[in-house]
Protein backbone atom coordinates (compact mmCIF):
# COMPACT_ATOMS: atom_id res chain seq x y z
CA UNK A 1 0.00 0.00 0.00
CA UNK A 2 1.18 3.83 -0.51
CA UNK A 3 0.89 4.78 2.93
CA UNK A 4 2.75 1.68 3.83
CA UNK A 5 5.63 2.51 1.16
CA UNK A 6 5.74 5.69 2.57
CA UNK A 7 6.41 4.70 6.26
CA UNK A 8 9.30 2.27 4.90
CA UNK A 9 10.70 5.50 3.45
CA UNK A 10 10.83 7.46 5.97
CA UNK A 11 11.77 5.32 8.38
CA UNK A 12 14.76 4.09 6.15
CA UNK A 13 15.88 7.69 5.59
CA UNK A 14 16.95 10.92 7.83
CA UNK A 15 17.50 14.38 6.87
CA UNK A 16 19.34 16.70 8.31
CA UNK A 17 17.24 20.56 8.68
CA UNK A 18 17.65 23.39 6.24
CA UNK A 19 19.71 25.61 7.94
CA UNK A 20 19.38 29.46 6.86
CA UNK A 21 22.61 30.98 7.05
CA UNK A 22 22.40 34.68 8.19
CA UNK A 23 22.98 38.08 5.20
CA UNK A 24 26.17 38.71 7.40
CA UNK A 25 27.68 35.11 7.08
CA UNK A 26 26.67 35.58 3.63
CA UNK A 27 28.76 38.98 3.43
CA UNK A 28 31.46 37.18 5.44
CA UNK A 29 31.74 34.33 2.33
CA UNK A 30 31.74 36.95 0.09
CA UNK A 31 34.84 38.55 1.18
CA UNK A 32 36.54 35.39 2.22
CA UNK A 33 36.17 33.97 -1.23
CA UNK A 34 37.42 37.37 -2.57
CA UNK A 35 40.91 37.11 -0.28
CA UNK A 36 41.15 33.55 -1.41
CA UNK A 37 41.10 34.17 -5.41
CA UNK A 38 43.31 36.66 -4.59
CA UNK A 39 40.75 39.85 -5.81
CA UNK A 40 41.60 40.94 -1.70
CA UNK A 41 44.67 41.04 -1.31
CA UNK A 42 47.13 41.77 1.97
CA UNK A 43 46.85 45.45 2.76
CA UNK A 44 44.26 46.50 0.41
CA UNK A 45 41.61 48.67 1.38
CA UNK A 46 38.03 47.40 1.28
CA UNK A 47 35.69 50.34 0.13
CA UNK A 48 33.73 52.06 2.35
CA UNK A 49 31.03 50.28 4.31
CA UNK A 50 28.01 52.27 3.03
CA UNK A 51 29.65 51.82 -1.16
CA UNK A 52 30.44 47.77 0.41
CA UNK A 53 26.46 47.19 1.07
CA UNK A 54 25.38 48.85 -1.99
CA UNK A 55 27.59 46.79 -4.13
CA UNK A 56 26.83 43.15 -2.52
CA UNK A 57 22.90 44.45 -2.01
CA UNK A 58 22.96 44.18 1.74
CA UNK A 59 22.02 46.38 4.30
CA UNK A 60 25.07 47.69 6.41
CA UNK A 61 24.77 45.95 9.56
CA UNK A 62 25.37 42.71 8.17
CA UNK A 63 28.12 44.20 6.36
CA UNK A 64 29.40 45.88 9.81
CA UNK A 65 29.01 42.47 11.22
CA UNK A 66 31.01 40.58 8.74
CA UNK A 67 33.80 42.65 9.24
CA UNK A 68 33.87 42.81 12.33
CA UNK A 69 33.95 38.74 12.90
CA UNK A 70 36.94 38.82 9.97
CA UNK A 71 38.70 40.91 11.73
CA UNK A 72 38.67 38.58 15.01
CA UNK A 73 39.88 36.06 12.67
CA UNK A 74 43.01 38.52 11.77
CA UNK A 75 41.88 38.38 8.07
CA UNK A 76 40.89 41.91 7.79
CA UNK A 77 42.10 45.07 10.16
CA UNK A 78 39.86 48.07 11.10
CA UNK A 79 41.83 50.95 11.30
CA UNK A 80 39.99 53.79 13.25
CA UNK A 81 39.35 57.16 10.99
CA UNK A 82 41.28 54.94 8.12
CA UNK A 83 39.41 52.12 7.47
CA UNK A 84 39.13 48.54 6.95
CA UNK A 85 42.30 47.19 5.50
CA UNK A 86 43.00 43.42 4.47
CA UNK A 87 45.11 41.63 6.83
CA UNK A 88 48.81 40.88 6.19
CA UNK A 89 47.67 37.15 5.61
CA UNK A 90 50.91 35.87 7.77
CA UNK A 91 50.95 32.83 9.21
CA UNK A 92 51.62 34.43 12.71
CA UNK A 93 48.93 37.00 12.23
CA UNK A 94 46.19 34.57 11.46
CA UNK A 95 47.19 32.36 14.47
CA UNK A 96 46.38 35.28 16.99
CA UNK A 97 42.79 33.59 17.74
CA UNK A 98 44.32 30.27 18.51
CA UNK A 99 47.02 31.63 20.92
CA UNK A 100 43.85 33.56 22.75
CA UNK A 101 42.06 29.67 22.78
CA UNK A 102 45.42 28.36 24.34
CA UNK A 103 45.16 31.32 27.31
CA UNK A 104 42.16 30.39 28.05
CA UNK A 105 42.05 26.83 27.96
CA UNK A 106 45.01 25.38 29.62
CA UNK A 107 44.25 22.06 29.13
CA UNK A 108 45.02 22.43 25.25
CA UNK A 109 48.62 23.58 25.90
CA UNK A 110 49.05 19.61 26.72
CA UNK A 111 47.54 19.11 23.57
CA UNK A 112 49.87 21.18 21.86
CA UNK A 113 52.99 19.87 23.51
CA UNK A 114 51.58 15.97 22.21
CA UNK A 115 51.56 17.60 18.68
CA UNK A 116 55.05 18.92 18.80
CA UNK A 117 56.54 15.88 20.15
CA UNK A 118 54.84 13.94 17.06
CA UNK A 119 55.77 16.57 14.42
CA UNK A 120 59.08 18.36 15.10
CA UNK A 121 61.46 15.27 15.95
CA UNK A 122 60.22 13.72 12.36
CA UNK A 123 61.30 17.30 11.17
CA UNK A 124 64.54 17.22 12.55
CA UNK A 125 65.20 13.77 11.05
CA UNK A 126 64.68 15.29 7.85
CA UNK A 127 66.27 18.31 8.40
CA UNK A 128 69.35 16.53 8.94
CA UNK A 129 69.57 14.89 5.84
CA UNK A 130 69.19 18.29 3.60
CA UNK A 131 71.10 20.37 5.88
CA UNK A 132 73.55 22.87 4.00
CA UNK A 133 76.71 23.91 5.27
CA UNK A 134 75.29 27.91 5.43
CA UNK A 135 72.38 25.89 7.45
CA UNK A 136 74.47 24.79 10.05
CA UNK A 137 76.38 27.38 10.24
CA UNK A 138 73.91 29.69 11.01
CA UNK A 139 72.62 27.57 13.49
CA UNK A 140 75.72 27.92 14.96
CA UNK A 141 75.37 31.81 15.01
CA UNK A 142 72.35 31.67 16.56
CA UNK A 143 73.47 29.46 19.49
CA UNK A 144 76.21 31.69 20.08
CA UNK A 145 73.64 34.45 20.36
CA UNK A 146 71.94 32.70 23.02
CA UNK A 147 74.78 31.77 24.88
CA UNK A 148 74.97 36.02 25.31
CA UNK A 149 71.39 36.23 26.21
CA UNK A 150 70.83 33.95 28.73
CA UNK A 151 70.47 36.52 31.34
CA UNK A 152 67.63 38.22 29.12
CA UNK A 153 64.75 35.25 28.08
CA UNK A 154 62.70 38.13 26.07
CA UNK A 155 65.40 38.07 23.75
CA UNK A 156 66.61 34.99 24.11
CA UNK A 157 63.03 33.66 23.14
CA UNK A 158 63.34 35.58 19.70
CA UNK A 159 66.55 33.47 19.30
CA UNK A 160 65.10 30.72 20.61
CA UNK A 161 62.26 30.90 17.99
CA UNK A 162 65.16 31.57 14.73
CA UNK A 163 66.61 28.51 15.63
CA UNK A 164 63.73 25.86 16.12
CA UNK A 165 62.35 28.27 12.47
CA UNK A 166 65.84 27.47 11.30
CA UNK A 167 65.29 23.58 11.39
CA UNK A 168 61.85 23.95 9.84
CA UNK A 169 63.17 25.54 6.70
CA UNK A 170 65.80 22.93 6.14
CA UNK A 171 63.23 19.98 5.60
CA UNK A 172 62.43 21.17 2.91
CA UNK A 173 58.87 19.45 3.07
CA UNK A 174 56.05 22.75 2.67
CA UNK A 175 53.55 20.90 4.46
CA UNK A 176 55.44 19.81 7.91
CA UNK A 177 56.45 23.35 7.84
CA UNK A 178 53.40 24.78 7.56
CA UNK A 179 52.03 22.50 10.30
CA UNK A 180 55.46 22.69 12.55
CA UNK A 181 55.66 26.15 12.12
CA UNK A 182 52.33 26.86 13.32
CA UNK A 183 52.73 24.36 16.47
CA UNK A 184 55.72 26.33 17.08
CA UNK A 185 54.61 29.78 16.85
CA UNK A 186 51.27 29.03 19.28
CA UNK A 187 53.39 27.62 22.14
CA UNK A 188 54.33 31.29 22.67
CA UNK A 189 52.60 31.15 25.93
CA UNK A 190 54.48 28.08 27.18
CA UNK A 191 57.88 29.89 26.88
CA UNK A 192 57.00 33.20 28.48
CA UNK A 193 55.77 30.92 31.38
CA UNK A 194 59.57 28.34 31.20
CA UNK A 195 61.71 31.32 30.40
CA UNK A 196 61.32 32.61 34.12
CA UNK A 197 61.96 29.10 35.64
CA UNK A 198 65.53 29.01 36.89
CA UNK A 199 67.96 27.38 34.74
CA UNK A 200 65.43 26.82 31.70
CA UNK A 201 67.28 28.39 29.33
CA UNK A 202 70.47 27.46 30.58
CA UNK A 203 68.95 23.59 29.56
CA UNK A 204 67.41 24.82 26.58
CA UNK A 205 70.52 25.95 25.44
CA UNK A 206 72.41 22.92 26.32
CA UNK A 207 69.53 21.03 24.29
CA UNK A 208 70.02 23.28 21.46
CA UNK A 209 73.87 22.39 21.12
CA UNK A 210 73.00 18.86 21.27
CA UNK A 211 70.33 19.22 18.54
CA UNK A 212 73.07 20.92 16.33
CA UNK A 213 75.56 18.45 17.01
CA UNK A 214 73.28 16.04 15.84
CA UNK A 215 72.41 18.00 12.37
CA UNK A 216 76.16 18.74 11.76
CA UNK A 217 76.98 15.08 11.62
CA UNK A 218 74.01 14.52 9.12
CA UNK A 219 72.67 11.59 11.55
CA UNK A 220 68.69 12.05 11.40
CA UNK A 221 68.08 9.26 14.32
CA UNK A 222 70.05 11.41 16.74
CA UNK A 223 68.69 14.53 15.70
CA UNK A 224 65.13 13.35 16.33
CA UNK A 225 65.70 11.92 19.88
CA UNK A 226 68.06 15.45 20.44
CA UNK A 227 64.70 17.00 19.50
CA UNK A 228 61.97 14.69 21.21
CA UNK A 229 64.47 14.93 24.73
CA UNK A 230 64.44 18.96 24.34
CA UNK A 231 60.66 19.06 23.62
CA UNK A 232 60.36 16.75 26.76
CA UNK A 233 62.10 18.92 29.01
CA UNK A 234 60.84 21.89 27.97
CA UNK A 235 57.08 19.91 28.47
CA UNK A 236 58.12 19.21 32.01
CA UNK A 237 60.01 22.59 32.69
CA UNK A 238 55.79 23.92 32.20
CA UNK A 239 54.25 21.79 34.00
CA UNK A 240 56.51 22.12 37.15
CA UNK A 241 55.96 25.60 37.07
CA UNK A 242 52.58 26.12 36.71
CA UNK A 243 52.00 22.92 39.57
CA UNK A 244 48.77 21.36 39.60
CA UNK A 245 47.06 23.75 41.25
CA UNK A 246 47.58 26.49 38.65
CA UNK A 247 46.67 23.90 36.40
CA UNK A 248 43.03 23.26 37.47
CA UNK A 249 42.28 26.91 38.26
CA UNK A 250 43.52 27.88 35.28
CA UNK A 251 46.30 29.32 33.04
CA UNK A 252 49.10 31.46 35.66
CA UNK A 253 48.71 34.95 34.82
CA UNK A 254 52.01 36.06 32.62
Amino acid sequence: MPGEAAFAYHGAMSFDPIVQVSVSEQVAQRLLTMIRTGLLTPGQQLPPERDLASMLGVGRPAVREAIRGLALLGLLRIRQGEGTFVGSLEMRELLEPLELVIELNPGTLDALFDARLVIEPGVAALAATHMSDADIARLHSLVDDEQALLGDPETFSAADMAFHEAIVDACENPFLQSIANSLYLLGKKSRRVTSRVDGTLARSLQDHRGILNALAARDPGQAAQAMRRHLCRVRDAYATSVGPAQGEAGPPEV
